[in-house]
């Protein structure tokens, strides 16, 4: 099946051959405390000929922010929802801009209420280094909670780890699988074998009469 993505990024590429100009909507999605449908419906009524949608991911990666700028046509409009949305930090944002100054770009920003030809809002430096400021303070709580779930990540597969080498070390101490499933948390003795088998130890189910 194609996704939405895959048909603007058809699209884009349509008009960019025809050389004819785009209304352009971005937006990253499923951010911590984020009002997806909100955002959604903001975005929506700028009538844009294509919206691209980037999943918010730890990693930090923008495959959809580069198809959009690899695609984009002189004169062309491009719509976010603001800057603290759409890019990781101000050097990203410099080299949009600077893709946006050499195809003379229409650029907005809905929440920031900024438009690069103050037509949609009034040119507005107070706006702008709001904006800036916002982006700063913003991508420093990304990176924040990106390391956060990194270091839950880690505590979870460590946590793993040793509950399977406590899992292992009571089997080969003769421990019956009842007990070792309980000790360990497991619901099933089931589990208890799949991560024995996973460690390369030999299982006898007789043993606990299991056959």
């Amino acid at each position: 099946m194609t996704s939405g993505n895959e048909v603007s990024h058809a699209l884009c590429i349509n008009l960019k051959e025809k050389g004819i100009m785009a209304r352009i909507g971005y937006i990253v999605t499923e951010l911590p405390e984020q009002r997806i449908e909100e955002d959604e419906q903001r975005i929506k009524k700028e009538n844009c000929d294509i919206i691209y949608r980037e999943r918010y991911n730890v990693e930090g990666k923008n495959k959809e922010l580069k198809k959009l700028m690899d695609n984009l046509n002189d004169r062309d409009e491009v719509i976010f929802l603001s800057m603290a949305n759409a890019f990781k930090g101000v050097r990203q944002l410099c080299l949009f801009l600077n893709i946006s100054r050499i195809k003379n770009l229409r650029v907005i920003f809905l929440r920031d209420r900024i438009d690069s030809y103050g037509e949609k809002y009034e040119s507005s430096t107070e706006n702008l280094l709001h904006a800036i400021s916002t982006l700063t303070e913003d991508s420093y709580a990304i990176r924040k909670i990106r390391k956060l779930s990194e270091k839950r990540e880690r505590s979870r597969s460590q946590a793993r780890q040793l509950r399977n080498e406590k899992c292992v070390e009571l089997y080969k101490a003769g421990v019956p699988t009842d007990e070792i499933k309980k000790q360990v948390g497991f619901r099933s003795k089931s589990s208890v074998f799949r991560i024995l088998r996973a460690s390369g130890v030999k299982t006898d189910r007789r043993r606990d009469g299991e056959e």
